[in-house]
């Protein structure tokens, strides 16, 4: 069967392949890191199913490495067996017959020691990592250590991701762990030529039809080059004929639907950073670097910043300002949101379950010890967790939920009490 992916240029996305494929022939783990819809799952899979691209990149290398694509999304439970599972699954297309966890880890850590020693490299490329990151038992870190202790150079992850996992990791696995996501990030930029012009040549093929330069020039600079973006533009003019206006595109249900996805996966503060800019032409004296590392604005000059995305820009600035959003704890799914942003997803396993406890205990003022209780069920002695590290979790989390940490209205502090919630 001829997978699409096999059909991709050598020169797709080039410099961020590269860039990958450094870090896993060295045997480091690495982050793979871009907003939603730029393309994160065509990369992964291109190096999953293109060895001819694999070839012009690595040479006669190529033999020894193998890419095993694996989609979070298919996991059904975030225990550790059920994962373990699913990754011996996948590597051997077997399902596994037993189901004790420390034997699944096991056979894991023999399998992939065993492609080791026939020379391959096994790398893992971990798809929606970001997206359930904080529901892994911590033995899913120590399952992924003693694979790499075992297989030396021979093994490597690729942590597909919407944003650096050290924003999202709880600061104990980060520092267990940091050779996992320290110094190895490699942020996919919005704009790339080569893979734009391909897209627009796939898209002709499907419709028989050509877009003249102009078109091309439009539907780029409107987009910035973002990948759905710039494929249901251009689907619009071929299918639809559709005028490259950007006040009629904003009402098309598809164009907004991918620039919401955009706008749901940041968090409260750079939602806020973003409004300004676009209603006012002016960052804040805050803007957060993480936006200029996920390329949603760039440099103009010194002291001035562009969004990479115009309509983008035009999309916020149809939003109205200063809309409080309640938070919301959904025991269902386990999520929890401010308005329709499901802000779990930003969270660590330590800050979900801070936010979880004060929403299901709203309005109340938690101390110190119930506060601890809560969020390292683990711990006997409340005296081995600092205030410092409860300051900074609190901090790390008003970042995420609040517009402007420095004066927060969700998460209050009680002086000499503790915290309380209110909405």
């Amino acid at each position: 069967m001829n997978i699409f992916e096999s059909t991709f240029p050598n020169n797709f996305r080039s410099e961020t392949i590269k860039q990958i494929l450094d870090n896993v022939l060295t045997g480091n783990f690495c982050q793979f890191v871009c907003i939603p819809g730029s393309g994160k799952a065509t990369i992964l899979r291109l190096l999953a199913h293109n060895r001819n691209l694999l070839k012009f990149h690595l040479k006669d290398k190529e033999k020894s490495l193998r890419f095993i694509y694996l989609n979070f999304l298919e996991l059904t439970s975030f225990e550790e067996s059920a994962i373990t599972k699913f990754l011996l699954l996948t590597i051997t297309q077997k399902t596994p017959s037993i189901s004790d966890p420390l034997a699944l880890s096991k056979q894991l850590v023999e399998t992939v020691n065993k492609l080791s020693d026939e020379e391959q490299t096994i790398v893992f490329l971990l798809d929606h990592f970001d997206e359930y990151q904080n529901r892994l038992p911590r033995a899913f870190f120590q399952m992924l250590k003693s694979i790499k202790t075992h297989s030396k150079y021979k093994f490597s992850v690729v942590f597909a991701t919407r944003r650096d996992l050290l924003d999202l990791l709880d600061e104990e696995i980060v520092k267990q762990y940091w050779d996992f996501f320290v110094g190895n990030t490699v942020y996919l930029n919005i704009f790339d030529e080569n893979a734009t012009e391909f897209l627009f040549e796939q898209i002709e093929k499907v419709f028989s039809k050509k877009l003249s330069r102009d078109q091309r020039l439009k539907i780029t600079k409107l987009s910035g080059g973002h990948a759905k973006l710039t494929k249901i533009l251009t689907e619009l003019v071929l299918g639809q004929n559709e005028k490259l206006e950007t006040e009629t595109l904003l009402k098309n249900l598809q164009v907004k639907a991918v620039l919401l996805e955009i706008w749901l996966f940041l968090t409260s503060l750079e939602q806020h950073e973003l409004y300004e800019l676009a209603q006012n032409g002016q960052a804040t004296n805050q803007t957060d670097e993480n936006l200029i590392r996920l390329d949603l604005i760039r440099q103009k000059g010194q002291s001035q910043v562009e969004f990479s995305i115009p309509i983008f820009e035009e999309f916020i600035k149809t939003m109205t300002q200063n809309v409080h959003h309640n938070i919301s704890y959904n025991p269902q799914t386990r999520e929890i949101q401010k308005g329709a942003s499901i802000i779990s997803e930003l969270l660590s396993a330590q800050e979900y379950r801070l936010l979880k406890f004060l929403l299901q205990n709203q309005g109340r003022i938690i101390e110190r010890d119930e506060l601890i209780s809560a969020v390292w069920p683990d711990i006997k002695i409340s005296e081995a967790i600092s205030d410092e590290a409860i300051d900074q979790m609190v901090f790390r989390l008003r970042k995420k939920i609040e517009d402007e940490p420095a004066k927060p209205k969700y998460i209050q502090t009680v002086k000499g009490r503790g915290l309380k919630f209110e909405q």
